[in-house]
């Protein structure tokens, strides 16, 4: 029987978050590319003739009313930008608290958390947030053990995700656990993504370097985002942009001024500092995470690109140790 998934859309929710679950549970879930629902199935839960309007402007009209929450296996909810007035009708906001307390899983896209949180259904549990959202997020939800340092979350019933592509990489997840990783890898490879990633991938944290204009450079930069706890050599990474070494070295130096390590460098500190702001993971964690050897070694080398301590940042109004003293 197929796993069926019920889909609630917030006003002016994100599509893209959206098309990438629906389309790794469409691609894994039968042979070749036929769509045919065989392993899972899913709906769009609303109002019956009223449409749904996303955020790029795109209406989605409802494949399904608003019933019981138990003839599904998992509820989705799909959130989208943060100033509207109201994130779901009374109707949905009724069928997804119907769900929580009938125990049916709960799944959030993009700003989905906030819905969820909004009803106290995450607190206790562990949340996946965009680094772009997690100062406001852990302000408004402290009972939420929210992190920006993964593209997220599954902690018992409730998965998060901080939006997207994590969403194909969630959906990913959900495919592996029910029908296997080979039909979450076919599901990717037809969607041009270059692996299936885990929760422990780190989110990208932005662009450092708006000046990169051209596409090795760009890649590259891409693949060292990617790839902050197992550093690649620039060799390898030269490789996989399909050029050089020397004449990625050379491109680096004409477009950002440096090379690509102290580049992969400065990434990884960015990242680290962005972690140290935005999780409670202890200072070693973020260090294994960001792919330094130890504690020590990445506190000396974050002091000497940011001018302080990782300490320091974290609790800038903490006494050094010895400093009471002289």
């Amino acid at each position: 029987m197929a796993r069926r998934f019920a889909f609630l859309l917030v006003r002016d929710f994100t599509l893209s978050p959206l098309s990438l679950f629906i389309d790794t549970l469409r691609l894994a879930g039968d042979e070749g590319d036929r769509s045919r629902r065989i392993e899972f199935d899913w709906e769009i839960v609303g109002e019956r003739g009223l449409p749904i309007r996303a955020s790029c402007g795109v209406e989605l009209l409802p494949t399904k009313g608003i019933g019981n929450p138990e003839d599904f296996d998992n509820v989705v909810v799909v959130g989208g930008l943060l100033d509207t007035n109201r994130a779901l009708s009374s109707e949905k906001e009724a069928f997804l608290l119907r769900a929580a307390g009938k125990g049916v899983p709960l799944t959030a896209l993009c700003t989905g958390s906030f819905v969820l949180a909004r009803y106290g259904l995450l607190d206790g549990y562990s949340a996946a947030v965009s680094w772009f959202h997690i100062k406001d997020f852990r302000t408004r939800f402290p009972e939420v053990n929210a992190h920006a340092d993964s593209l997220f979350s599954v902690d018992r019933g409730r998965a998060t995700c901080a939006g997207g592509t994590g969403a194909a990489d969630l959906a990913g997840h959900f495919v592996s656990q029910f029908i296997g990783q080979k039909a979450a890898q076919k599901a990717a490879k037809i969607l041009v993504l270059d692996r299936i990633r885990s929760s422990r991938d780190v989110q990208p944290v932005g662009d450092l370097y708006p000046e990169a204009s051209s596409r090795a450079v760009k890649r590259a930069l891409l693949l060292m985002e990617s790839s902050l706890q197992e550093t690649l050599s620039v060799a390898e990474i030269a490789s996989r942009v399909n050029c050089s070494r020397r004449q990625l070295e050379r491109l680096f130096g004409a477009e950002l001024g440096t090379g690509p390590m102290a580049c992969y460098l400065a990434l990884r500190v960015h990242h680290a500092k962005s972690l140290l702001e935005g999780s409670d993971l202890q200072i070693g964690e973020i260090a294994y995470r960001c792919g330094f050897t130890n504690a020590g070694h990445f506190s000396r080398v974050f002091r000497q690109q940011t001018g302080i301590t990782p300490t320091h940042l974290r609790h800038p109004n903490r006494i050094p140790d010895g400093a009471a003293m002289q």
